[in-house]
């Protein structure tokens, strides 16, 4: 009697490439109305099947910018190049925009992989864990001499991105049903972030000195070097007001889950 784990091993290389030998057909029995054959090509079909499936789920925009014929073809080629890993095929999709990147059919069509980038971070966002965010009367009790040193931590859910390519632009109007547009590029890429707000993942273009500030924060800057930072986009007098603008709003929008005054 051929072992549980055989029998899994073989029917693993048959779905992975059914025109090489695997045994499984073995430990198949046929009927009058389906013969052995016909019995694994139903499941040498479902597998990639499954997995477009899934592909689609994790990558409207892609489906959207690519069109459906285009779509299963770069599906097709990502799933020979990619056995599924994961018991859990939420993950399935995490090499996507790595395979765009360097398979030589579709590297010369570089929107695909930026695409697939973002809308793989769109879903990371949705993935991260729930985090207790600051809120504006617990950073209203920092001591006035301690505000230079306010040291801030972003939600794991906020990612900065930047592309040269509209892919914002064609998400969001796959999610809202509007017309996609065609794929642009940009010489100057703007700065964009995604956050999750409860349930809900949001996008938005950030303002330069905004992604600044941001990035002083993410290396782990305190409110002081945040200020400075904006000199370069705002009069000396004007800093401190744009700054407690922007903390504002990132404390509206859940971004900061931690406060803390970094040593003098």
């Amino acid at each position: 009697m051929t072992s549980l784990a055989t029998l899994q091993r073989q029917m693993r290389d048959y779905l992975l490439d059914p025109q090489q030998p695997s045994g499984i057909e073995r430990s198949v029995i046929g009927s009058p109305g389906a013969g052995v054959a016909e019995r694994l090509r139903v499941y040498s079909h479902a597998y990639p099947a499954r997995l477009k499936e899934v592909l689609r789920n994790d990558y409207p925009g892609l489906l959207a910018l690519a069109g459906d014929e285009v779509f299963d073809e770069v599906a097709g080629d990502y799933i020979k190049a990619h056995p599924s890993r994961y018991a859990n095929v939420r993950w399935y999709g995490d090499s996507l925009g790595a395979f765009l990147t360097s398979d030589p059919r579709w590297s010369s069509i570089p929107a695909f992989a930026a695409m697939a980038d973002f809308e793989w971070n769109l879903g990371l966002a949705f993935d991260a864990p729930d985090e207790p965010h600051v809120d504006v009367a617990t950073i209203a009790t920092t001591a006035p001499a301690d505000w230079p040193m306010l040291r801030l931590t972003l939600a794991t859910n906020v990612r900065r991105f930047s592309s040269v390519w509209n892919v914002a632009a064609i998400r969001r109007a796959t999610d809202r049903g509007d017309r996609v547009p065609s794929a642009e590029s940009f010489d100057d890429p703007p700065p964009w972030i995604i956050w999750r707000k409860g349930v809900a993942v949001m996008h938005r273009q950030l303002d330069a000195d905004e992604s600044a500030a941001l990035a002083v924060i993410e290396a782990g800057g305190t409110f002081a070097g945040i200020c400075e930072g904006l000199c370069e986009w705002h009069a000396v007098d004007a800093v401190a007001m744009r700054a407690g603008s922007l903390l504002k709003g990132w404390i509206e929008d859940e971004w900061i889950v931690g406060a803390s005054i970094a040593p003098h």
